[in-house]
Parts: structure tokens; sequence; C-alpha cells
């Protein structure tokens, strides 16, 4: 279905791609993995016909159709849900052409256009679009949406599913998906492990969603970050991630053995060369001819063998030593504080005048309590969030959060982070520290003196978030705020983060669709926004198996 052949690109002087090939089944699901930066996503636009190779080929069945679902899924149509999703998928088009052809099937030429026409629409299963879009929109969590409703007034995460909806009712061949799962709440996102899973389409998906990955794919396409090159692999993300630990520990191993061998050569060589050099200066007395005869050819010969130990050591096949980042950690510590209250909401309506709202909500978070809040995209998890941190002022009831409480509020930080600043004059003026220290306290978090002096706006969401994380940890920040955090970090600092949770002696507030996340944050309470009121959950795996349930129900209705 697809083949790629020595895909080249370049941005000026800096290579992006570098003799990238493979090739691509019917049903073949596969992860393209590698570190923010690296080419994943040019390498998706250029198989997507959206950008061009500099060098190589991009083969792709006449017959096969793409669907590509980019990152910024941004829609400014003003238009209707139905009418939107009957157009991209081209039901409209061709129900009216249908509709023009069978006025006059006398004519030959009208009769076979409408008999193609009409193979394309059974492919699309037209007579069922409805029935199939009520149970796309549902899979997504937007039956309660009515179709009617104009794309403008959805909020971002619900224009994502729209978009990914439309994608997947075309019935395309091959599914180029750019991390889909960044916008999706988690019933949406079983939801849409489960169709993939179905799907005999093909599909290549970047994401950090580690379930995901391990639910949906059977092959690992690796950009290499040092040689721009694509390595291939079977088996899960999770095998694929052993196969990684085993592959640095094998290299590591083999690198040591090499340099004692070359050590010990080199050794060997420098002795020869001595031996030559004592042999070749030998004078003796006149008498002693056969002596100084001997010597000195025996210097030769050790001479020789010198040279030959010399150049066996340069035709050896030299093992790199595997590079390898320091790793990652995030010193965070909370400041203690006297109070044991650190959130109390008492029937807070929380909104917009005018607008969006929900509640009256009521939520009691105590000092080290783990809370994470659950909820559809739209049904107002931000809001609650924007309400306790002072962003939002309540249209009703009250909030009263405890005198020693210091937030690090990742999502809003995120928001107003000077983006004409450098990084040092961040740190310095936000967390008063020195000059020394923040150099020291920025490199802790991966950024070295040359980083330091570049500007906020350069910095990727990843190393966004991790200047945060450094301005926290300054601060000594004792309640944590973070909304969907996986959007935004990469997987080293997603790993160090969760790692740092399991020791962190502050509260914890989380909003996050990632499962993966939520286990390893060791959360103790967890509470579902839904029909705008807040619910405390009993059991969070029984609310991950119930979701599962209702997608796998939903699929055997398409």
């Amino acid at each position: 279905m697809l083949e790629a052949k020595h895909i080249q690109k370049s941005y000026g002087s800096m290579t992006v791609l570098a003799d990238v090939s493979f090739s691509l089944t019917r049903g073949q699901k596969v992860a393209l993995v590698g570190d923010n930066g690296v080419g994943k996503t040019t390498l998706l636009k250029i198989i997507a016909g959206l950008e061009e190779a500099d060098s190589g080929e991009v083969n792709i069945s006449s017959s096969a159709q793409i669907g590509y679902l980019p990152q910024d899924t941004s829609l400014v149509e003003k238009e209707p849900i139905r009418e939107y999703l009957r157009r991209v998928v081209g039901i409209d088009r061709l129900e009216q052409r249908l509709n023009e052809l069978s006025e006059n099937l006398d004519d030959e030429s009208n009769f076979h256009e409408y008999g193609e026409l009409h193979e394309q629409y059974e492919r699309l299963n037209g007579y069922a679009f409805e029935h199939r879009m009520h149970v796309m929109l549902s899979g997504f969590g937007l039956e309660d949406i009515s179709l009617q409703h104009d794309l403008q007034n959805l909020s971002s995460g619900q224009k994502s599913k729209i978009v990914l909806a439309g994608i997947l009712l075309k019935g395309v061949d091959l599914l180029l998906l750019d991390e889909p799962t960044n916008n999706l709440d988690l019933p949406a996102l079983i939801w849409l492990e489960d169709f993939l899973r179905k799907s005999e389409a093909a599909c290549i998906t970047i994401s950090h969603d580690r379930r995901f990955l391990d639910r949906v794919v059977k092959k690992i396409f690796e950009i290499d970050r040092n040689t721009r090159t694509l390595n291939i692999s079977g088996g899960t993300y999770s095998d694929y991630l052993e196969m990684v630990e085993k592959r640095i520990a094998k290299q590591k191993e083999a690198h040591r053995l090499q340099q004692e061998e070359i050590s010990r050569l080199t050794e060997q060589a420098r002795s020869q060369k001595a031996r030559a050099s004592k042999g070749a200066g030998y004078v003796g007395s006149d008498n002693d001819k056969f002596a100084r005869g001997f010597k000195r050819d025996r210097a030769s010969g050790s001479a020789k063998k010198a040279k030959a130990i010399e150049k066996r050591i340069d035709q050896m096949e030299k093992v790199e030593k595997p590079i390898e980042r320091d790793p990652f950690e995030i010193p965070l510590e909370a400041e203690v504080v006297s109070g044991t209250l650190d959130v109390r909401m008492s029937d807070v309506v929380a909104g917009y005048p005018d607008g969006f709202s929900v509640g009256p909500l009521s939520l009691e978070i105590r000092f080290k309590n783990r809370v994470g809040i659950l909820g559809l995209n739209g049904s107002g998890k931000s809001t609650i969030l924007k309400t306790i941190t002072g962003q939002l002022e309540p249209l009703a009831g009250s909030v009263e959060i405890g005198s020693g409480v210091r937030f690090g509020n990742m999502m809003q930080e995120h928001e107003t982070l000077p983006r004409d600043k450098t990084l040092l004059d961040f740190l310095k003026e936000r967390a008063g520290l020195s000059q020394e220290m923040s150099y020291a306290k920025l490199a802790k978090f991966g950024f070295d003196q040359r980083q330091a002096k570049h500007h906020i706006g350069t910095l990727s969401p990843g190393g966004r978030a991790r200047l945060l994380l450094a301005l926290f940890s300054a601060q000594s920040v004792n309640m944590l705020i973070l909304d969907e955090p996986t959007n935004h970090l990469d997987l080293q600092a997603l790993e160090a983060l969760e790692e740092t949770l399991q020791g962190y002696s502050g509260t914890v507030l989380l909003v996050s669709h990632d499962r993966y996340f939520i286990e390893k944050a060791g959360l103790d309470t967890f509470y579902l926004l839904s029909d705008r009121s807040l619910t405390r959950i009993p059991d969070y795996t029984t609310y991950v198996k119930e979701a599962e349930d209702r997608a796998q129900q939903l699929i055997k209705a398409l």
C-alpha cells in the first residue's frame, strides 16, 4: 500500500530526515517515535503530500485514500456539525450528483457515471451514514450536542473530535495521525483505540500516550536523533522501550570491551616501539658487530610489529559509545504549611456571566491530598481549575484557599509566559534568584548556559513546561495544578515528573486522560464532572472498565 524510498529532507543546514525507507501493508498499525524535533511531523506531511522531500520518493497505491490528522485541528468555519461531516466525507457531493444523473439515465455516459458514483456511495455506506455518524459522535462523547450546533461554538477538544470523526467516517485506507490523543478525554480515547484495532486501514500515529500505543500498534518506526534515519522493530511500544534499554546496555558493554582491547594493543605497540628505539640506538664496542647487528635487526622487527598492531587498531570497526542524556530529575520540594486545608469550594457556580457555567459544586481538598478530575472535553474541568486558582471569580458560592498555599499552576503559567524574555531573566525575576543560582537551577532542568540566554519563545511546549517546573522548584510550591500535562511534556520530562510526583510531599490536583500518567501519579481521590455536577468516583479502575465496555458496544453498532 505504501512504500517510502530514501526520503531526505533538510531545512537550511539542518538535516531533518536522512535516507528514510520503509513499507506499510494494509491493516498495519505503526507508531512513529523519536525525540521532539527529530522530524516525525515532517515525515507524516511528506507522506500526506503536504510537503516535498528533497530527494527520494513515496509510492502509494493509486486506489488508496489517505486521512491526515494534523496536531492543530482548529476549525473556523461557521457551519453546523452535520453539514461539516457530510461535506468532508463527500456524502453531500455524491448525493447531489447522483440525483442530477438519475433524471436522465437513458444517456449512456450518465448511466456509466451514475454506476461509478453509486459504487463510491455504497463504499461510504451512504445509506446508513446518518446512523454511522450518530454512533461515531457517541463514541467521542458528543451525543448530547445537537447536529445543528455551530462548529465555532465548540471547545477546542470538541472540534478535534469532529475533525477526527470526519476522517474516520470516510473509510480511508491509510490514516496519518499526529498526536490524536492530545485533545481526547478518556472515554473518547478508549473508543478511538477500539475503532483502530477493528479497522482494516493502515495507520501511522505519533503519540506520547503509552497505553494507547500499547493497545493499538504492533510495529515501531523510530527516527534516530543522531543519524536521522529510521529504525524499524516489531512488537508493542513497551517491547520497543525494553529493546532500546537492552540495545543501549549491549552497545555500552561492547564499547567497554573494545576500549579495553584497544588499550591493551596500544600498550603492546608502545612496548614494541620502545624496544625498537632501544635496539636501533645500540652502539656497543667496535668488536661487537654481531651483537649490534642482531639488536638492530630485532629493533626493526619490533618496529614492524608496532606498525602491524597500530594498523590492526585502525582497521577495527569501532563501536561508538551510546550517546546518553544525563538523567533528567525534577527536584521539587513542597514548603510545609501549618494548616490542613488547601481548598474548599462551597456551592460554587463556576464559569462566565451570560456564558458557559457549571455547578453548584462543593469540593474539599486537604493538604497532601492527590485529587484527579475526570470528564468529557468541554464539561468544565479547566473552568473549575481556573476558579480554584483565582483566574475566574465564582458566579455564586465561595472558594476558600488555605493561607499557606503556594500554587504551581502549569496551565495558567503556560498561557502567560513572556515569550520575549530569556530563560535566565525570567527565573531571576520570578523566583528572586541570583544569576549564579538561576544558572544552576536551569541546569538541573536540562538547560545549559547557552540555552539559558535564549528567549522563551524559542522553546518547544515541552521546554516551556520544564522551565515552569524549574520555577516551581525555586518557589517550593506546595500545591501542583496540572491540566493535561502530557500534552506539553516530552517522554523524558514526563517520566521525571512521574517519578517526582511519587515523592512529592505537597498537594496535587490533576486533570488528565493519560491512564499511564494517572496510575503513576498515585492519586487517592477521583471526581467525575458530568452534567455540570461533580461526583466522587469510588473506583477509577471500574470507571475505565465501563468506558471500555461502552466503546465495544458502540463498535458493534457501526
